[in-house]
This record gives C-alpha cells, structure tokens and sequence, in this order.
C-alpha cells in the first residue's frame, strides 16, 4: 500500500533531529537503566513472561551488555508473529486497491493504521489472510482468510493514526477459528522501550509473505504520542506492530520519512529521483515513526473503554497461540495432513486426557455498537481543559482592538423587539454579555443558541498549541442552563459519517479554537483556545456544511491563514440568522422576503443561516466585508428525514457562501452594526448579492 503523500510529510515535518548524527550517539546500545528503571523494567517482564526467574534472567543478560538469550526467543518471536496478517484492501466493488498489516490485539479485534481503514466501509469488503508465510522447508503455509465485522465495532482515531475493527470469529471456509492465532496484548504503560534498543518490526512488506527485520531498527526518539527508529519497512507495512527485545508491542508503525534533494523530491537507494509509479521498497528511508502503544491503550481507554469487546482486549492479557495448538482440523473431517520440519503427516485422531495449564479465553458479550471515529485532523493531540472557577475574570472581546475613536469595533446591538429574548447573567439582570478569553457571547434564551459571538484575533501572537483531544464541552453556569443546548442534544451525535441519518448536526463553533490561540506563550495561548468549548459558543451546522473546503471552515481558515501570514490584527463577528427567508434552492433570499420557521431536528429549530463580518484595518481605516453562509437546501427536510431514509436526498443543493453589503445583513439578523455599515467593501452589484466560488476571492486582507 502506498502512503499517503500528505501522512509523510507530517511525519517528516516532526523530524526535528538528525537520525545518522543520533544513531552515532546512541552508540550499539541499549542504554545502561538506573534501578528504577530496572525495577520498572522486571515487572513489565514478569507480567508478560507469568515467570519471575524468567524475567529476571533474561533482563540481567541484556542490561548487563550480554546479547546472548535463551533459544526460547525464537520461539516467542514465532509466537508474537502469529497474530500478524496481510490485510487485502478492497473498495465497494470488491476489487483490490493495495494492501497493509495489522494484528490482533484481543479476542475478536484488529487493529491497523486509519490510513488504512479511517471508515467502517474500508474494511467492510477487505480480506485478513493469515499464515502468509513459507514453513521450515520453504513451502508455502495454507491461507487462511477472515473477514472483518465494522457493524459489530469500529473505531478510528485520525490523530494516532490507528483503527480497530472487529474480526468475524471463523474463517471464510469455516475451518478455522479465528482464536487458533491468539492475539498480542497492549500495555498501556509507558516505558516500554529504551533509547538504542533495537527494535523488531514483523509485517508484511508491499503485500509480500510476512517477514521480520530484526536488526537495522534501533529506537532514536520518543515524543509525546510517537516513536521514531530505523527499520527497513516498505509499503504494505503499514500497520505492523514494532515489538521491544522482551517481544512486547511499543509501536504501532504509520509512516516514514524518505530521503530527499534540495526540490524536495524523494529519493531511491541508488540515488536517482523516485517518481510515482515506481517500486516503494526503492525509496531511501531516512527514519521510520510509529505511534506509541500507551497513547493508543490511553486513547481507546478514554473514548471506547466501556465497550465490551475493547474492554476485554485491554485486559485479557497476553494470549499466545502455537502452531501446534491452533492445528484444527476441517470441519467434519476424521483425518486430516498437517507438515512440519519432519515431513507431511496423515494424523488419524487419538484422543487421550492429559493435564495442562493455559489461560482462559475471555468471553465477549454480543453485542452491536456503534462504530466511531474522531473528527479532529493532526498528528499530536492535547486535552482541552477549562477552569470554570475563574470566570468572572474572563476579559472577553475587546472593541479597541484595533484602535479607538473610529477605530473601534463595539459588539452588535440588539433591538427593543428581541431584548426580552437575550439571556441575562444570573444576579445580574442588565448584564448579557458572556466574557471568555479573547472573545465573548450574547445568548438566545429562547432558541438556547447565541445571537453573535465575536472574538479579536492577533496574528503575530499565534502560538502553535497542537491539535485537540476531541470535544470536551461544558456549560456555562453564569446563565440559566436550559437557555443552552447541551450534550442532551449533540451527545446523541454519531461522528462516523454512515450514522449521519442519525443526526447529521456537528457542534458548530462560531468562535473557532484556531483564533482565540494566541497569547504571550504556548500555555497561555491553549487556555485561551480551550475556552472556545463552551456550549453558548456552539450551534447545530449540517456536517457538510461545517466540514466543507470552501464553507464554513473553508472561511475560517482563510481568515487565520491571513492574519498569521500578515501578522494582523481581525476581529470577527458571527452568528445564525434566526427563520430567516426562504429562497429557491441555491440561491440567496432577499431581505425584504417573508420570515419562514427554521426547520427542526430533534426538538431543536435549526437556523438554515450563519452570517460572519471580518473587520480589519487597512489604510489608517476600517475595512469590513460581510457573509452569509445557506445551509437552507441541506435542512428543510431534516425534520422529515427517517433513519431508514437515505441522507443523498439532503445534498442534491450544497450549501452555498455569498458576500452581501452590512445593511442588508443588517436586515437578515435583526442586529444593528452601528458605523461597520460606513466601511463595507462590499461591491455594488445589480443583485445585491456575490456568491462566492472559493474563498482566494476575497480581498479584504489584501
């Protein structure tokens, strides 16, 4: 399987060190460990062995500079190989498309890259063949196939770049139970591996019969979420999972760094320019980056920990399966061959009762959970983390921000009509506005969503604070709760797109994370951005609209992008039109129409309209450009639409971006802009209206 362009590049983007100068450095190691280390070390060993002399000798050899181990390594190094299988890749039409590694981590789970299957219909028509691989005498094993079952569980995380999926439990021919090739355990303790230990990749390369490399490996790095060693893994070894010398499971391999020239074009081996549709296994890998194993294990822990089968993966334990045990015989046979290093056996069954120790299988409940999948791109993730105790002290937007006298950017104003809609403070009943850091909000108490929200953002104070852990909203206890739209609503959101009959509604930022992150360091910079989790910051947008290049997010990161590049300063103003007009499909109501009620969709109306106004300075004056994003054509059946029914009829018209001057968003809201209307550069034309194709038309920054 090829790997994404994109995938290597951020890879090679966190390559912050030289692997040659750090590979000298490091010496043939592994590093001596200091007795807490050793301690640490013992019992991980002792926890995967069952057997305390066992660990101990085998940690004493090692650490001690002694490479010499009993010959029973071979044997567990067999046995951790068994749970390893080629994944054939097959779309919707079952034809292959290229293939990958994965492994299984429990009874009855897989896991591999989300690169490889990032949704539950990547995997629903892919194969798993096990035991491609040669015996003793160089023949070829019998393939065994599974196939795999997303509908009973599937989970992806985009960020750790790993998937798990559910594995049907007997083979396609129904001989073969998918327990005969046990499974590898993840412990989620950190610290598996050291700084120069060579680490053991077994995969199978560019779809190849399964192969190990077990020595051109050495551990260079270890970072916050992932691990980088050097280790020859060609395509197809996505997947595999990188083993520490005790064979216990550290990584989980995704990427590699290639070797390039001063253009930024790959390399081979041999020096020449590597160029698509050439073999991968002759690129010049400079360095390989996997995921660490405690990051994935405190992941799954966090997100599906309560789910029954990933519960009992995570703590079942090591289970191996030999090739002796796993020799099942087909189904309804008396007598079967079987091959080893001897020759091919005729075995006639002899049943005779004899006394052995092994570990129970664990028993997984039936069940069909929902497959999910995390939303947020990038490679590392933080949590968010809010402290609702210091509030009050929120500064919130700030009208100065890019100046004073006409300089100044006060927060819309509200009618005399709709103030008896506006949620006040508790105990303070002539105070609306919601303060937070660098942006601030005024509530619906009847719609439970926000009349605007606006925040300042600086560009030369951007600070890169990585990307999310997920969403972790709260509400805010400065207004009464029922005036917000909570997790009793969007809690029953389904992330995993093929679930989106379900409920189609993201939690729509209006303030976005990105542009309240900047401060004076990194740490205050993140605070700032987690602040923007707050239900009163959220509204129900139809996924496509949130999600698409040149909507929504489409406008927002054109916005930052052009602040960060300029290092300006913007501040931006937003919200939903409340039942605004109607319009024929695809095109933009005027606001002279008739209201019409918003739609609604699990109890909530859901705004068909979201406006934005970006206020900069230009010239010594302001210049300001407004918008009006339609979700119309996607929700006026939302509250018709059956969970048998098929989304497509919800996105015959997409959703659509037109600038309009500030008077005439002026009308559509309902709010009053005060003098923005004297710095719209909005330009005149005979509709009144410009749709836009693609957010490089506009020009206010410029």
């Amino acid at each position: 399987m090829l790997i994404d362009r994109s995938l290597i590049e951020g890879s090679a983007k966190r390559l912050d060190f030289s692997p040659e100068k750090l590979d000298k450095e490091l010496g043939d190691g592994p590093l001596e460990l200091n007795a807490n280390q050793r301690t640490k070390r013992f019992r991980q060993v002792t926890d995967e062995n069952r057997d305390p002399e066992v660990a101990a000798s085998a940690l004493e050899r090692i650490v001690g500079g002694n490479d010499l181990v009993g010959i029973n390594y071979l044997s567990k190094g067999m046995a951790a190989s068994r749970p390893v299988c080629r994944i054939q890749l097959k779309d919707a039409s079952s034809r292959l498309v290229g293939y990958a590694t994965g492994f299984l981590i429990g009874p009855g789970l897989l896991m591999t890259n989300h690169h490889v299957f990032g949704v539950a219909g990547d995997a629903l028509n892919s194969l798993l063949d096990f035991d491609y691989e040669q015996d003793l005498n160089g023949r070829d094993r019998p393939l065994i196939q599974f196939r795999l079952s997303p509908s009973r569980f599937f989970y992806s995380n985009k960020q750790l770049d790993f998937a798990v999926c559910a594995v049907m439990p007997a083979s396609v021919d129904g001989s073969r139970d998918l327990k005969d090739w046990g499974w590898l355990f993840l412990d989620g303790e950190p610290g598996k591996a050291d700084l120069g230990e060579y680490l053991t990749i077994i995969q199978h390369p560019a779809g190849q019969k399964k192969q190990v490399c077990v020595r051109e490996n050495k551990l260079l790095k270890l970072q916050a979420d992932t691990l980088w060693y050097m280790t020859d893994t060609l395509g197809g070894s996505s997947g595999s999972p990188a083993f520490n010398r005790f064979w216990q499971v550290v990584g989980l391999h995704h990427s590699g760094v290639p070797k390039t020239n001063s253009r930024g074009q790959w390399l081979t081996r041999d020096g020449r320019v590597w160029m698509e549709g050439m073999d991968e296994s002759l690129v010049d890998w400079v360095a390989n980056e996997g995921i660490r194993v405690s990051s994935i294990v405190k992941d799954l822990k966090a997100r599906v920990g309560g789910n029954a089968i990933v519960k009992t993966a995570l703590e079942s334990g090591p289970f191996v399966a030999t090739e002796a045990a796993s020799a099942s015989k087909p189904a309804g046979a008396n007598l079967w061959v079987e091959q080893d290093a001897t020759g091919t056996s005729l075995v006639v069954p002899l049943r005779i009762p004899i006394e052995m120790v092994q570990r129970s299988l664990a028993v997984v409940p039936s069940e069909d959970p929902q497959p999910v999948e995390t939303e947020a791109p990038g490679a590392l993730v933080e949590a968010v983390k809010i402290d609702q105790s210091t509030l009050s002290t929120r500064p919130g937007y700030k009208p100065n921000f890019l100046g004073t006298g006409k300089l100044l950017v006060p927060l819309p104003k509200i009618p005399a009509s709709l103030r008896s809609q506006v949620a006040m403070l508790t105990g303070k009943p002539k105070e609306s506005e919601l303060k937070y850091y660098n942006y601030s909000v005024v509530m619906n108490q009847k719609r439970k969503l926000a009349f605007f929200a606006a925040v300042n953002i600086d560009g030369e104070g951007q600070q890169d604070v990585g990307k999310r852990e997920g969403d972790s909203w709260l509400r805010d206890p400065r207004i009464d709760a029922a005036a917000q739209v909570g997790d009793e609503y969007y809690g029953k959101q389904k992330l995993f797109e093929a679930d989106r009959t379900k409920n189609p509604m993201d939690r729509g930022h209006l303030v976005r994370r990105l542009d309240a992150t900047w401060g004076k360091t990194v740490e205050e910079a993140k605070r700032n951005g987690d602040d923007s989790f707050h239900f009163t910051n959220c509204a129900p947008q139809f996924f496509k609209f949130n999600q698409g290049a040149k909507l929504w997010l489409g406008l927002e990161e054109f916005v930052l992008s052009q602040a960060i590049d300029g290092k300006r300063k913007v501040s931006v103003l937003n919200g939903p039109i409340f039942d605004g007009p109607l319009a024929p499909a695809g095109k933009l109501p005027k606001p002279s129409d008739k209201k019409s009620a918003d739609p609604k969709f699990g109890g909530l109306a859901i705004p068909k309209f979201f406006w934005k106004v970006m206020v900069v300075v230009r010239s010594g004056k302001l210049a300001a450009s407004a918008y009006l994003l339609s979700q119309q054509d996607l929700v006026l059946g939302i509250d018709r639409i059956q969970e048998s029914d098929s989304l497509e009829k919800l996105t015959e018209a997409q959703a659509r971006l037109f600038q309009i001057s500030i008077p005439d968003l002026a009308k559509f809201s309902g709010l009053n802009f005060g003098t923005l209307a004297a710095a719209d550069t909005m330009v005149k034309t005979p509709a009144g209206v410009r749709e836009i194709q693609t957010v490089n038309e506009i020009a206010l920054l410029s």
